[in-house]
């Protein structure tokens, strides 16, 4: 057991389950080759606490490695641009929200959203060319943590909000009782805090170890969340199943240990229990799968390398495990829609990460999906393609 302290609940019962060796980090794009030869490999073990169930990478690696310059802009993925509309007339309507921060804002998307609809809101975030997008749209947004003193400054010019909010950027954060203190810090005794994260058991149900990149320090489930925001004060008092990054849970969560919670909590918890979800030996069998997969795909797409021109689609961060956890060294480029990492080389394999208009120039025989959770859009968006398709996830098919 590992002697390091579970994020959620504090205690020292780690235990390992999934080991992925050395690999590069997810967001760590190089400009050109003169980097590759500075290029670094980091450990990536995985660990499950024996007590609260939490999923967990306890080696962090230090933000500004991760997150002063970084290659993922929301507003150039489509689904993405869908669920944030939806989740800002959330706020604006079901919630009636009129003051809110948002940590982890990216490049605007929500906040445009909740400006467009009268909400006055502030966003963080540590990425210096990412928050730079957002506030050419216009918007109020603080460059670097959301930590006790970032939520003074705030709490000073706005006064106690309604929302504190965080989507898919909770779980990379190496000491989340900080956001957490940061979120009590500025919001009324009345408002809501409400984190969208990834879910456990949907990471579980699709075998989706490709999220568990070293920027992803934790993978929350219900109850695992549940004991890390009562040692903060919060209850939790709603949760909302989400199909965002193929599998995702909103969770509100109130200061008021007074506040009656939603009958969805108890159901979802109740689920949990049923399915063993915080449970080690369930994690343990789920590390066992992955190795197999993992080493059916090395060998099947190794030998159609040998034959036939690949190309991948889709430089999330699910695509440098993938690449390089499975030694794809022989998939020729890289596709994806997004200008901050187009022209760039792929960390670990370096491949050329190229737009979409140059498969069409250059059809490859197979299209190995990296963005395998946006396959549906990705087909549609090049229905002109007649090669083959492979997903490796939820399941290894061909198309």
């Amino acid at each position: 057991m590992s002697g390091a302290e579970c994020r959620a609940c504090g205690n020292r019962r780690l235990e390992p389950f999934l080991d992925l060796g050395e690999l590069p980090l997810a967001g760590g794009f190089l400009s050109d080759a003169s980097e590759i030869a500075d290029e670094r490999l980091y450990p990536l073990e995985v660990h499950v606490c024996a007590d609260c169930g939490l999923v967990q990478n306890v080696l962090p690696i230090a933000p500004e490695l991760l997150f002063k310059q970084y290659f993922f802009s929301s507003s150039t993925v489509g689904p993405l641009i869908e669920h944030f509309k939806g989740y800002a007339e959330f706020i604006s309507g079901a919630l009636a929200v009129k003051t809110a921060v948002e940590f982890g804002c990216n490049d605007g998307i929500l906040l445009a959203q909740l400006k467009a609809r009268g909400v006055k809101a502030v966003g963080v975030d540590y990425a210096e060319n990412i928050t730079a997008i957002a506030r050419g749209k216009g918007l109020d947004v603080v460059t670097g943590a959301f930590d006790l003193d970032c939520a003074r400054a705030i709490r000073s010019r706005l006064g106690s909000v309604d929302y504190v909010t965080g989507s898919n950027c909770f779980a990379h954060n190496h000491e989340p009782g900080a956001i957490l203190e940061a979120a009590r810090q500025v919001l009324a005794p009345t408002g809501l805090l409400g984190l969208e994260v990834m879910y456990a058991g949907d990471l579980l149900e699709k075998l989706q170890w490709d999220t568990l990149y070293h920027e992803h320090l934790t993978v929350l489930s219900l109850g695992s969340l549940s004991a890390l925001l009562k040692r903060y004060g919060f209850k939790v008092v709603d949760v909302f199943h989400l199909p965002m990054h193929a599998g995702s849970l909103r969770v509100l969560a109130s200061p008021d240990p007074n506040r009656q919670p939603n009958a969805r909590v108890a159901e979802l918890a109740a689920r949990e229990k049923q399915q063993a979800l915080n449970e080690p030996a369930t994690w343990h069998a789920f590390g066992n799968d992955v190795r197999r997969l993992i080493d059916a795909v090395t060998s099947t797409m190794a030998d159609i390398g040998a034959r036939r021109k690949i190309w991948a689609y889709g430089a999330s961060g699910r695509a440098a495990l993938w690449l390089s956890a499975c030694r794809m060294t022989y998939v020729e480029r890289m596709v994806d829609s997004s200008p901050l990492r187009a022209g760039t080389l792929m960390p670990g394999t370096h491949q050329p990460v190229v737009l979409p208009e140059e498969m069409r120039k250059n059809p490859p025989d197979y299209v190995f999906v990296t963005a395998w959770n946006y396959f549906d859009v990705i087909r549609a968006k090049e229905e002109w393609y007649r090669g083959t398709w492979v997903t490796p996830l939820p399941r290894f098919e061909f198309f």
